[in-house]
Parts: C-alpha cells; structure tokens; sequence
C-alpha cells in the first residue's frame, strides 16, 4: 500500500533468519541491534509473529525459509528472541519473554490453577503443556497437550486458542478445550460463544455445544452432559458404554502406575459409569469387580485380564 512502512517484511524476514540452521551468535545481536534501532521494530515483529501463529497446519514463519533449511520450529524462534532488550519509554525493558508467552505444565496426575495476568481463569488437568500470552491488548493461549478449563475475562480483545489443527477465537465465557496426543481435539463452550476453525472449515460454537474431531480430523458437533464434561476438574471421569482399553489410556494420564489390558479379549468390553482418577489400583480392582475379570498387580502395572 501506498506510503505503508515496510517493516513488517522486514519483521519476517528476521523471523525466518532466526529459525534457520545456520543461525549464529552474530545474527542475535545484529536481531538486539535491530529492535533497539526503532521503537516501531518491536511492534512490527510482534504484528508479524501473530501473523505467523494464525497461519493452519504450520510452524512456517510468515516468509518461507530457503530450501535448505529444515522447516521451522516456532519454538526455535521464540527462545531465540527471548530476554531481547528493546528500548521503548525512554528505557530498556525486557521483551515479554519474547513472543512465546509464559509456559506452564502439570506432571501426569497433578492440577493447576491459574489467574492470568489479564484476570482470566485457567485451570490445567494432569499432563498439560500450554503457552500463554495474557495481557489488556493480546489475549492467546497455545495447547500443546492435554487438557484445559479457561474462564475469559470480559474484554474488547477476544481471547485466541491454537491448539494444533484447532483454532478458536473466544468473547467472554467458560470454555473447555481439549488435545489429544494423536491432535483429537475437543472444545466445549460451557457458557459464551467461540467462532472454530477447524478441518477447513469455520463455525459458531454457542453455550453448551461441543466439537470435537477425531484422529481422521473427522468433526462432530453435540451437546454433552455438563456434569460429565466437568467431571475432571474434580479429579473424576465419566465413562458411557466406552471399551475398557479406552477408560484405560484414560486413566492413564493421572497415575504413574499404569493400567494394562493383559488379555486383548477383554479390551472391547464396555465401561459406564463415574470413577476417581488418579489410584488405578483401586480403580483396577473396582473394574474387576464390574466385569468379572481377574486383576493383579506387578511392580508399577496393573494388569487386567489374562
């Protein structure tokens, strides 16, 4: 556009220099030189970051990479730029952790609860790796794994989650947002709307809709039990007619000790019902009981069947 500053190609290019195999020490300081020379720089790479982030099914930076290089890795970028000084106010002030936001994990069986820094609510279950950017004028959460319950803030900056195939753009409300190993997603909109891009696609999601995918990226669209869908921010999950190999994996995320399907003949057998996550030997033992299958333990296993 006529008279636009072109920065913003600049920005990207320093994105994709960044990421490059070949990056060096020099290239990070001539990076510094460059935030440090114009207070707009920092701007323009941010822009350009967002950019990025919201491009589906990559980790590209917004100008592709030349050909030799190996595609890139956002994480590369991000820790590159972290800790860079920028002058801005009349001062030197560290970049928000660059552009990566702040990290937070949970171990398998632990929860965390969370107030961001903007006055959402965010609550981790077990095994869950998130990044988040939280502030009055960018709102955005990265789930890498696991599984997450966020309480947005009312605010005129809608609040973004990526979540690998994924993406949803949420106004205020409670929102349950889960991702699979094999990047099933599921997000549920508990109360509040969220407009969903997912499998080439977009949609509105409305209080109390759920849409899920599957591995095929295969979506559905339904209406869950809210007691259900809560269950596990109590530590509980909710199982209706679902193969026992299924509630296994399931319980597995809580619990080092691990629950083992010994026989395959008794993977297909059906599990309904609420149960304590977090104790498979007694979860075990309680399965034992409801199907009439043997259960013992070895070591840190539980085995079923057989």
């Amino acid at each position: 556009m006529p008279g636009e500053r072109p920065m913003a190609r600049t920005a990207a290019e320093w994105i994709a220099r960044l990421n490059a195999d070949e990056r060096t020490v020099d290239d990070e300081q001539a990076f510094r030189a460059w935030i440090a020379a114009d207070p707009a720089h920092a701007a323009d790479f941010e822009r350009a970051t967002d950019i990025w982030a919201l491009v589906p099914g990559t980790d590209a930076a917004v100008r592709p990479a030349p050909a030799s290089a190996r595609p890139l890795s956002r994480r590369r970028m991000m820790a590159a730029c972290a800790g860079t000084l920028v002058v801005g106010g009349g001062g030197m002030a560290i970049m928000q952790t660059a552009m990566a936001g702040t990290r937070y994990r949970t171990a398998i069986g632990e929860q965390r609860r969370l107030t961001l820094p903007e006055g959402s609510a965010l609550f981790l279950d077990t095994d869950t790796d998130v990044r988040v950017l939280a502030s009055a004028s960018r709102r955005r959460l990265w789930l890498e794994r696991g599984r997450v319950a966020l309480t947005v803030k009312p605010s005129a900056v809608p609040f973004a989650i990526d979540a690998g195939r994924g993406r949803f753009v949420a106004g205020s409300g409670r929102f349950d947002v889960r991702r699979d190993s094999d990047d099933r997603l599921a997000m549920t909109a508990l109360a509040g709307q969220a407009d969903v891009a997912v499998a080439g696609g977009q949609r509105s999601l409305s209080a109390g809709q759920r849409i899920r995918t599957d591995a095929a990226n295969v979506v559905q669209l339904d209406r869950p039990d809210v007691e259900t869908t809560q269950a596990w921010l109590s530590g509980r999950a909710a199982f209706h007619d679902d193969r026992l190999d299924a509630v296994a994996a399931e319980a597995n995320r809580y619990s080092l000790t691990r629950l083992v399907i010994a026989d395959p003949a008794t993977a297909a057998l059906r599990v309904s019902g609420m149960y304590r996550m977090g104790d498979n030997v007694a979860l075990g033992q309680a399965l034992s009981q409801l199907l009439s299958v043997p259960v013992r333990q070895v070591d840190d296993r539980v085995l079923l069947g057989g």
